[in-house]
């Protein structure tokens, strides 16, 4: 059987380094913003996402992109 999906949401997660402890390992810590058009392209969420963490004084770990999509049987 056919499967088509639908684009319901998308969101970001900046996950970002809190502190060190002595033997090096990381505390993590992250922000997430929802909303986002499912249609965005990856550069532009990417692009976006980067003038967010400029603003930040914390190291960035990651981001992450979340989409959600239906899947519907045709």
């Amino acid at each position: 059987m056919p499967i088509s999906t639908i684009g319901q949401a998308s969101r970001i997660r900046l996950q970002f380094v809190e502190s060190r402890d002595p033997e090096g390992n990381e505390k993590l810590s992250s922000k997430s913003y929802s909303n986002l058009k499912p249609e965005a392209e990856d550069l532009s969420v990417y692009n976006v996402a980067t003038s967010i963490v400029g603003l930040q004084e914390k190291e960035i770990k990651a981001i992450v992109r979340i989409d959600e999509k239906e899947l519907v049987g045709a």
